[in-house]
């Protein structure tokens, strides 16, 4: 069975932490997500180390995250994750860090998770 969480792609390699649909939280009705926060993993957890180096002292939005949550309405996981991960062999790498099956997947964009300059200016835009 498939997991939930969030994740950073850097180099074709997915960082993050995954977690079994049990401990999800149900924040959102229908909606089981994992009760982690990319800024509180990347900042302060004990449990999850950054394997690049040179990612030292980088900001967690400044590399391309994502996260997947499980909707139990239409049974099926939804990744939501930054526009320049929408390739092909990221998915199929996101997928086999989550534990996902092609058919059971959902990908979507977020306004959240860009790490695209013009779309982050047009977040802030009045």
């Amino acid at each position: 069975m498939g997991k939930i969480g969030i994740f950073w792609v850097y180099k074709g390699i997915v960082l993050g932490k995954s977690r079994a649909l049990s401990e999800g939280r149900e924040n959102i009705r229908g909606l089981i997500d994992s009760p982690d926060s990319h800024i509180e993993l990347w900042e302060e957890s004990t449990d999850f180390e950054i394997p690049f180096a040179e990612l030292t002292g980088s900001e967690y939005q400044e590399i391309p995250r994502g996260r997947v949550i499980f909707s139990t309405k239409h049974t099926k996981y939804i990744v939501y994750m930054d526009e320049v991960l929408h390739q092909e062999i990221t998915k199929l790498a996101i997928s086999e860090f989550f534990g996902l099956r092609k058919n059971e997947i959902k990908w979507e964009t977020d306004p959240h998770y860009v790490t695209d300059q013009r779309s982050i200016d047009r977040l802030f835009d009045d």
